[in-house]
C-alpha cells in the first residue's frame, strides 16, 4: 500500500495545481477580454451613441464558455456586468444606478450572459462526450478487429495441423517406407512414391489455399476466379473429389462482392466436405444481366433445410453475408439426392 500511495500522491498533488493553473487562466482571459472591449468602446465613445453595444461582450462569453468552461463564462459576464455599470452608467466611475430602467437593463444582460455561458458550456460539455464516445467506440473496433484476426490465425493454425501437417507426416511415413522396400519389393516402392507424391500434390494445394487466405490484397490481385480455383484443387487433390468447375472469366465487381462470393463458396465447398459424403460436385459462376450467380451442386446425402441439420450455422453465415450485399441465397436438398446452394447478387461494378 505504501508503494501505491508514493505513486498516486504526486497525481493527487499535481491535480489541485494544474486545476489553479486553469482558474488563474481562466481569470486572466475573462479580465483581459473585458478590459479590451470597454477600453474600445470608451475610446469610439459607441455608448450612448448604439444602445446594444453592451452586447459585444456576449460574443466574448459565447468563445470563452465554448473553449475555456462555465467558470470563465460567469466571471466574464460579472465583470462585463460591473464595468459596463462602473463606466457607462450615469453617474458615471461609481456602482450606483439612478434609473430602474438601468438597473432592469444591466440584470437582464446578466442573466442573459450567464444563461448564455450555461448552454455554451453544456454543448462544449456534450462535445467532450461524444468525442470520448467516438474514441470508445473506436477502441472497441480495434479490439473487434483484433479478436477476429486472432480468430482467423486460430482456424488457419487448426487448418495447418489438420492438413498440411499430418500431410508431411504421411510423407515422411510414405519415404520410410519406400526406403525399406528398396531392395526387397519394388512394386511397394513405386506405390509408396506414387502416395508420396499425391500426398505432396495435395499438400501444395492446401498450403497455396492457405497463403492464399493469409493475405488480404491476394483477392483483389488475382481474382475470384484464381481464389475458388485453389480452393477446388484441395478439393480434388486431398479429399479426391469429382470437381466440375465452370467459373468462366474474371467479373468486373467490387472487392466487397468478390469476397463475400469466395466466402460463401469457401463454406458451401466445406460443408460438402464436412457433412455431405459426396463423390461429385458441380461449381459454377457466371453473370447473368444484372447479377452474379455462384450455385455449389454435390451428390451427398443432402437434408431436410426445414428441419435441423449439421451446418446449419455455415448456412446461417452464408445467408447474412448475401443479405448485407443486398443478394438472395436458396439452398435446394432432399435426404439422399444432394444439396444445391445458389447465390445471386445485384453486380455493382468495380471501380477499376
Amino acid at each position: 500500500m505504501k508503494h501505491v500511495e508514493r505513486i498516486s500522491s504526486p497525481q493527487a498533488k499535481a491535480e489541485p495545481r494544474r486545476n489553479w493553473k486553469n482558474l488563474i487562466g481562466d481569470s486572466v482571459l475573462a479580465l483581459g477580454g473585458v478590459i479590451l472591449i470597454t477600453g474600445v468602446i470608451a475610446v469610439a465613445h459607441l455608448y450612448p451613441r448604439i444602445p446594444t453595444i453592451a452586447f459585444v461582450y456576449l460574443l466574448l462569453v459565447l468563445a470563452l464558455a465554448s473553449t475555456r468552461g462555465l467558470y470563465a463564462a460567469i466571471l466574464t459576464s460579472l465583470l462585463a456586468f460591473l464595468c459596463f455599470d462602473f463606466f457607462f452608467f450615469p453617474p458615471p466611475y461609481t456602482f450606483l444606478v439612478v434609473k430602474a430602467e438601468d438597473l432592469l437593463t444591466l440584470v437582464v444582460f446578466l442573466a442573459t450572459a450567464i444563461i448564455t455561458g450555461q448552454l455554451a458550456s453544456a454543448l462544449r460539455q456534450r462535445a467532450e462526450q461524444a468525442s470520448s464516445r467516438e474514441r470508445e467506440l473506436r477502441i472497441l473496433y480495434e479490439q473487434a478487429e483484433e479478436l477476429v484476426s486472432l480468430r482467423e490465425r486460430q482456424r488457419l493454425a487448426r487448418e495447418l495441423h489438420d492438413s498440411v501437417s499430418q500431410a508431411l507426416y504421411a510423407i515422411g511415413l510414405g519415404a520410410h517406407t519406400a526406403r525399406e522396400a528398396l531392395g526387397s519389393d519394388p512394386e511397394q516402392v513405386l506405390e509408396s512414391i506414387d502416395y508420396v507424391l499425391t500426398l505432396a500434390e495435395a499438400g501444395l494445394a492446401e498450403m497455396r489455399a492457405l497463403i492464399f487466405e493469409l493475405r488480404p490484397e491476394s483477392l483483389e490481385i488475382e481474382g475470384l476466379v484464381a481464389a475458388i480455383t485453389k480452393q477446388v484443387a484441395v478439393l480434388r487433390t486431398r479429399y479426391k473429389l469429382i470437381v466440375e468447375a465452370d467459373l468462366g472469366e474474371e467479373p468486373n465487381l467490387t472487392i466487397e462482392l468478390k469476397h463475400t462470393l469466395y466466402r460463401i463458396a469457401q463454406e458451401a465447398l466445406h460443408n460438402i466436405v464436412k457433412h455431405a459424403r459426396a463423390s461429385k460436385v458441380a461449381l459454377r459462376l457466371a453473370g447473368e444481366e444484372n447479377e452474379i450467380i455462384l450455385e455449389v451442386r454435390d451428390n451427398g446425402r443432402g437434408f431436410n433445410p426445414a428441419g435441423p441439420f449439421a451446418g446449419h450455422l455455415g448456412l446461417r453465415s452464408m445467408h447474412e453475408r448475401v443479405t448485407k450485399v443486398g443478394g438472395t441465397l436458396t439452398i435446394e436438398s432432399v435426404p439422399g439426392q444432394g444439396t444445391c446452394v445458389g447465390v445471386r447478387i445485384p453486380i455493382i461494378l468495380g471501380s477499376e
